[in-house]
């Protein structure tokens, strides 16, 4: 048989043509053909594959059920790949159970859940491929007919419905109120719109009411909120049900027809998972949410199409009805370190001539071209997670992926929808602290209104000694939030004193010594000769595509900046910074990788041994298949290792080393060290910064921080300092759901269990030495049924070593640790952390501990356990409230982060700037430095735009029964008064009417404001009053001998007196800015620069 990329409908289509199968052919039928249970005899892996041909040939639905959510979304994925995009294919996942709650309601895998529900019932009769868990068959839902009547709300265009019981009947029905719309199960109010995103759909809805008709249905994105399409109706399903039908009696069987096909994996690992869960969580049978498998049994028992997926075939017991996939051993398959491809297509070739082989690879462009002999090959571009040998139809056939062709799992890389998070950050909180850029620090009272000043808002600023400033809402660009230290209060200014003036003199004379030094370090490194690295080859792209999860644009960005500079002639010095887990060290990798091809060492510096061993694990796993030789210096390895490591390096037989502070040893040599990476560089001291600076005049430099730098940073250094920057999560990560719990020994017992049925780990961490042996046996005798072991920083050397090794290699279930975890360790299988006693540690160091779980898309739980009838202070009170508060990727940012902001500040630019920070304010601060760059380097100079002053006494803003949530209102004010361009405007304006429909008066008056300002700036106006009685123009520049032409353009009286222009009468907002545009008309001929 000859090979070709088939392209037909999709793979299973190719396989059956390439195999050219008789479907009439008893052993094909044998397979399919039910009347009554059958068992299919069959590895596990093979599941994907056997599902595929069963819904291909059967054209009902077929149900699957898994043993486990991890399988079960393996099975969905592959399935995916052998039925291609068109056919329907549903995962219903498990809710997840938490021992506090029971099921999660506001959980991501309830919203899911319901989500896949609603698009079965939109399914009707048609066929589909759906693939379930034990638990998520067991869990129970109501029944039928509520989804057909009261779990569903019916819209029409035309159709009367008061806006206030809409959104009464959304909450009822479990959506959540939000200001923007961007995840499923979301709403929002926006004057006459309601934004909504159903279950089961794949974008969010706009609905448009006037008075109380529906005008108009619209369906949008997310990303930009703009109208992407219009329908006549709407169907709205219920996510939680227990507001509207408490009687939960049905299951998800229920909604399949007759005629569904039901596939059971090992039915007895389901019936005990089921059987545990029930034992775990249900007291009697009343408080159950979930059926027993007898009760699961006499539902399934009602379908007369199951097929019973069976790994062993025990001949004594054989059914009525069987039939039996042969398994076949795998062939070895030996992968060249030296040239993977090469090896990949020597083994392809040699392997066709024994079996069909399927290729399921993301290099299969590749392979086919340079592939001699295609003969016996099937070619799938979408790798799969399950490789297998089986005997079908009278053919040997072998399925084959990365993994098995390379040696690595290349995870198949989704599209992820990404959203702009609009309107999602506060931009001043009550009470917050704040700085006005003409009058200091003041603190935020909040929005209010005056007499006398129309329906204007006013942000209310209280100074010290209680002065109080009223600054309008459209003039908000002049306030920006206070961001300094975790632990120092500002002080507040007087409202008309002259220290702020004297600490922004101050601030900005020590922006100016610092740009000087920066720059001068910056020329000294530029002077410098260096190694240019080699341009990237084929192992460097096969490291990259065995990285087994998707980049972010962060990290994809960051490795470009990094190979740019290994590639210059001048030495590198770039530090990169990122939050925990947001993947530095990788990218950190395939720098060391890309040296080492160019026959360069790598020293790597780490701040604590714990961290080093980590690391030492993790590259010698990334770079196992390449012939890179790694060692490591730390004090867990003992004196003849270390000789011997001090040795090989000297040789050069040691590519990459990665060490504690041993690595600035006088006695350490180096052969040939090209690239040195160092690990949070600001935990290190003096001495050893002195040390480090030798390194720096002709070695690559690559520095990593945990301690995340304001993006204004890095516009501030653009082009004096190499930085790169991880804002991005990585995909498919969730927010670590953290609980504030008391000492409670049932509900840890449940935590730790909980865990161990996820086949996962538990962190404990506790923060005192003396005690912790005694923790461990009370945690012990407390769940003997899990491995318990304890670690701390002052224990021996090797005994630290194998209970960290045996943690990572998932021999210990929970450990039980001292604030050693803070730095360094990654273990994606610990998605439980017990914090004892956070109220003796700050917020950042909470932000930590809490960031050493939620590695991957497991959700991850956080629990800060206080002691028993303790009294906390307001300000424990405080973070542990915020640590629960703001649980949402990156939150970090709005709380711990602010903190480790000015601490990444003072990391890197020296730490008596972060005095100078906490004066005046983080973003002040970093404008000031970006002007004294400018100017040190003869730039011309850039000042920030600066709008005129205008204060125009008419009704601008937007009214509170319009968008009544008040950060909503603040948002829109300073996204407005950020605009200086008058196109961005317009297109602003669109955007909110596609918004929140027809825009009142107050509304587009501020944007008439905004666009008054804009012109006024492009005439050369320094500012414009307007009152009830006249109109005040002050320009940059002598006006009067332009009083003939500019005096026909107004309508009413008015004088020209040297710069200023006063106009009488009552001027509207309108008229002005006609008069404003006219005079820029005649700018260009008339009105000199």
């Amino acid at each position: 048989m000859s090979s070709k990329l088939l392209t037909k409908k999709n793979y299973i289509d190719n396989i059956f043509t390439f195999l050219n199968v008789d479907l009439k052919n008893n052993e094909f039928l044998n397979l399919i053909n039910l009347n009554g249970p059958k068992t299919i005899y069959a590895p596990t892996e093979t599941t994907p594959f056997l599902v595929s041909i069963v819904r291909k040939f059967i054209k009902n639905k077929v149900v699957v059920v898994l043993e486990n959510n991890e399988i079960a979304r393996k099975v969905f994925q592959d399935c995916q790949s052998f039925l291609g995009k068109k056919s329907t294919i549903i995962f219903i996942p498990e809710i997840e159970t938490h021992p506090m709650s029971g099921l999660e309601k506001n959980s991501i895998s309830f919203t899911e859940r319901n989500d896949a529900l609603s698009k079965i019932i939109e399914l009707k009769e048609n066929p589909a491929l759906i693939i379930t868990t034990a638990l998520s068959l067991a869990q129970k839902i109501p029944e039928k007919n509520y989804f057909f009547s009261y779990g569903l709300l019916n819209l029409k265009v035309g159709q009367i419905f008061k806006t206030t019981e809409f959104v009464d009947e959304l909450i009822k029905y479990g959506y959540k109120r939000t200001h923007t719309v961007e995840n499923m199960g979301e709403f929002s109010v926006r004057g006459s719109l309601i934004d909504i995103f159903p279950i089961g759909k794949e974008l969010p809805y706009r609905i448009d009411f006037y008075e109380e008709n529906i005008e108009g249905i619209r369906i949008f994105e997310p990303s930009d909120q703009r109208t992407v399409g219009r329908q006549n109706g709407l169907k709205i399903r219920a996510i939680d049900y227990e507001f509207i039908d408490n009687n939960l009696n049905g299951n998800i069987l229920d909604l399949m027809g007759k005629n569904t096909s039901l596939i059971l994996r090992n039915p007895k690992s389901i019936a005990a998972t089921i059987k545990k869960y029930n034992e775990r969580f249900f007291l009697n049978k009343e408080s159950a949410f979930a059926y027993n498998w007898e009760e699961l049994k006499i539902i399934i028992d009602i379908f007369q199409n199951i097929f019973y997926f069976e790994n062993l075939k025990i001949d004594n017991k054989l059914p009525d009805k069987f039939y039996e996939v042969q398994k076949l051993d795998p062939p070895k398959i030996i992968i060249s370190p030296t040239d993977p491809i090469k090896s990949s297509i020597s083994n392809i070739e040699k392997l066709s001539k024994k079996f069909i082989l399927s290729v399921s690879s993301t290099t299969n462009e590749r392979l086919i071209n340079e592939i001699n002999s295609k003969e016996n090959i099937i070619f799938n571009n979408d790798n799969i997670n399950f490789s297998f040998c089986i005997k079908i139809f009278d053919t040997k056939l072998l399925f084959l992926g990365d993994k098995e062709l390379f040696g690595y799992n290349y995870r198949k890389r989704k599209v992820v929808n990404k959203t702009q998070n609009l309107l999602k950050s506060k931009v001043f909180e009550i009470n917050s602290y704040v700085v006005h850029e003409d009058h200091g620090v003041a603190k935020f009272r909040g929005i209010t209104k005056l007499l006398n000043h129309y329906d204007k808002e006013y942000l209310e600023l209280e100074f010290a000694e209680k002065d109080k400033l009223f600054v309008p809402a459209e003039q908000i660009s002049k306030i920006d939030i206070y961001k300094g230290g975790e632990s120092n209060e500002p002080k507040l200014h007087r409202l008309h004193g002259k220290e702020w003036e004297r600490q922004k003199n101050k601030v900005k004379k020590s922006t100016e010594i610092l740009a000087s030094e920066l720059l001068f370090t910056h020329s000294n490194r530029v002077k410098s000769k260096g190694f240019p690295f080699k341009k990237n080859n084929d192992w460097q792209i096969t490291l990259e595509k065995s990285f087994p999860y998707r980049e972010t644009e962060d990290q994809e960005t960051s490795i470009k900046e990094i190979y740019t500079d290994m590639e210059k002639n001048t030495p590198m010095d770039r530090l990169l910074c990122g939050d925990v887990g947001f993947g530095k060290t990788e990218l950190a990798i395939r720098a060391s990788f890309k040296a080492v091809q160019s026959g360069k060492q790598v020293a790597i510096l780490v701040p604590t041994t714990i961290l080093a061993e980590q690391h030492f694990e993790t590259f010698k796993s990334r770079l196992n298949q390449f012939p890179v030789n790694i060692g490591c210096l730390s004090r867990l390895r003992d004196k003849k290792e270390i000789i011997k490591t001090k040795k090989s390096l000297k040789l050069g037989n040691l590519d990459i080393c990665i060490g504690t502070h041993k690595m600035l040893q006088d006695n350490l040599e180096f052969k040939d060290l090209g690239l040195f990476i160092i690990d949070e560089e600001h935990k290190f001291g003096v001495k050893q910064k002195e040390i480090l600076k030798k390194f720096r005049i002709n070695v690559d430099i690559l520095s990593l921080s945990a301690t995340p730098i304001p993006r204004t940073m890095n516009l501030a250094l653009s082009g004096i300092k190499d930085l790169s920057s991880l804002e991005v999560p990585p995909f498919d990560r969730r927010a670590v759901k953290t609980y504030v719990i008391e000492e409670d020994e049932k509900l840890f017992r449940e935590i730790i269990l909980r865990e161990k049925d996820r086949n996962g780990q538990v962190f404990i961490v506790f923060n005192r030495v003396k005690k912790i042996e005694k923790i461990e046996n009370y945690f012990k005798n407390l769940v003997p049924e899990v491995n318990c072991k304890f670690a701390h920083g002052r224990m021996e050397p090797k005994k630290l070593s194998d209970v960290i090794k045996n943690f990572s290699n998932k021999e210990i279930d929970v450990l039980i640790s001292t604030t050693i975890i803070e730095s360094g360790l990654d273990m994606p299988d610990a998605n439980t952390v017990l914090i004892m006693n956070p109220q003796q540690m700050g917020l950042a160091q909470l932000y930590q501990l809490r960031g050493r779980v939620g590695r991957s898309e497991t959700q991850a739980f956080a629990y800060l356990v206080v002691p028993k009838d303790t009294s906390l202070n307001t300000e424990t009170e405080k973070r542990l409230d915020a640590m629960t508060r703001y649980q949402y990727l990156g939150a970090g940012k709005e709380i711990a982060l602010r903190d480790m902001e000015i601490r990444g500040v003072g990391n890197i630019l020296g730490k008596e700037q972060s005095g100078n920070v906490n004066s005046i304010g983080l973003n002040l601060f970093m404008k000031f430095l970006k002007n004294a760059v400018n100017k040190k380097r003869n730039f011309k100079e850039i000042e920030e735009v600066e709008l005129p002053v205008v204060e125009i006494d008419e009704n601008i803003g937007i009214p509170e029964n319009f968008i009544p949530d008040i950060e909503t209102r603040l948002q829109i004010y300073n996204e407005i008064s950020q605009i200086n361009d008058t196109k961005k405007l317009e297109n602003l304006k669109e955007n909110y009417e596609d918004r929140f429909g027809e825009l009142p008066s107050p509304f587009l008056n501020l944007f008439s404001y905004q666009e008054i300002k804009i012109l006024a700036l492009k005439i050369g106006i320094k500012n414009i009053n307007l009152n009830e009685r006249n109109c005040l123009i002050k320009f940059n520049y002598e006006i009067f001998s332009l009083t003939n032409l500019i005096k026909p353009l107004i309508k009413l009286d008015s004088k020209f007196i040297n710069n200023n222009i006063r106009i009488y009468g009552d001027l509207n907002i309108q008229e002005l800015n006609y008069i404003l545009t006219k005079i820029l008309g005649l700018k260009s001929n008339l009105i000199p620069n």
